[in-house]
Order: structure tokens, then C-alpha cells, then sequence
């Protein structure tokens, strides 16, 4: 979990930054608490009053908890966590894609949703020199006697340069 009383005061409560609704430690309205630099002098407490507070709750607890109390925060998540995140789920966020080399593999979306023009992620990242051919001829209009030209002056490749391949 991680979590952040950027400033002196708690917005949603008077009582200090570590003021809380539920479950309310006594600790949490110390003046020893009560600036940030009195906090960072204090961390090393602070540090296990906060994971003495914590061990009984969940992370979605704790989370919700000081969300309700605007305080910013959010759980580190492991990459698990990631693959299993239903906010990420429904904005499918984890394409399974066929990589040349090593096979199928989860990319990353763009994490932007357009209503009109939809991000479309068909083809994983190429290997070095894997797509050469479709460049010199879709994109730069080159011709077989261009690249034939420029293949012999040693210029361009079209081998894909594939672990293995040499």
C-alpha cells in the first residue's frame, strides 16, 4: 500500500493528517504526526504504527478507507495483480499477441480508449529488420529494382536478423 499526507492538514477531517474515520487510532492525532517535517522525523515510528494499523485489513480496505477520507493512495500491485484486475480486464488491457521470436506474449494497450478512432494493436513489436521489406516497398515505394540496387551496394538487408539466424 502506498499512501501520501502531502500536506499539514487532512482535507476531509480537522484532526490531523492521519485522522481517520475507521479504525481511528488513538496514534493518529499525535503532534508528532501532525507536519510533514514532524512526521519525517518521526518516520521510523510512523513507519510501524502504519503497518501495526494495516496488518488487520485488506489492501481494498485500507484502500477505500483512506480514499473516503481524500487522502491519496493506492495498492503497489504485482504483476499477478495486474493480469487480474478487473478495471484492466474490461478496458482489455493486456493484448496476447504471437512475437516472432519468442512466441505468444502480453502486451500493454494504450491506456486511452477514443469512441471514434479505437486503438488497434494487431501485430507484436517486430524483431530487427523483420518488416525491412514491407518498408522499402509499402512505405517508401521502392521498387525490386531499387532494392535489388541497394541489396547489392551492401546499403539494405531483407533478412530478418532473428536470434538464431546466423
Amino acid at each position: 500500500m502506498a499512501f501520501a499526507a502531502k500536506s499539514n492538514e487532512n482535507p476531509a477531517r480537522n484532526n490531523g493528517p492521519f485522522y481517520y474515520d475507521t479504525p481511528n487510532p488513538e496514534w493518529s492525532r499525535d503532534a508528532k504526526f501532525a507536519t510533514f517535517l514532524a512526521r519525517k522525523q518521526n518516520e521510523a515510528e510512523l513507519d510501524r504504527l502504519v503497518t501495526g494499523w494495516t496488518k488487520d485489513y485488506t489492501r481494498e480496505y485500507i484502500m477505500a478507507t483512506l480514499q473516503a477520507a481524500d487522502v491519496p493512495c493506492g495498492i503497489v500491485q504485482t504483476a499477478e495483480d495486474l493480469f487480474n484486475d478487473p478495471q484492466l480486464k474490461h478496458r482489455e488491457h493486456f493484448r496476447l499477441l504471437e512475437h516472432t521470436a519468442i512466441g505468444k506474449h502480453h502486451y500493454n494497450s494504450p491506456s486511452y480508449k477514443l469512441s471514434k478512432t479505437p486503438n488497434q494493436i494487431t501485430k507484436a513489436a517486430p524483431c530487427l529488420g523483420e518488416d525491412n521489406e514491407y518498408v522499402y516497398k509499402e512505405i517508401l515505394g521502392l521498387t525490386d529494382d531499387d532494392i535489388a540496387d541497394m541489396l547489392v551496394e551492401g546499403s539494405i538487408t531483407t533478412e530478418a536478423n532473428l536470434p538464431g539466424a546466423l
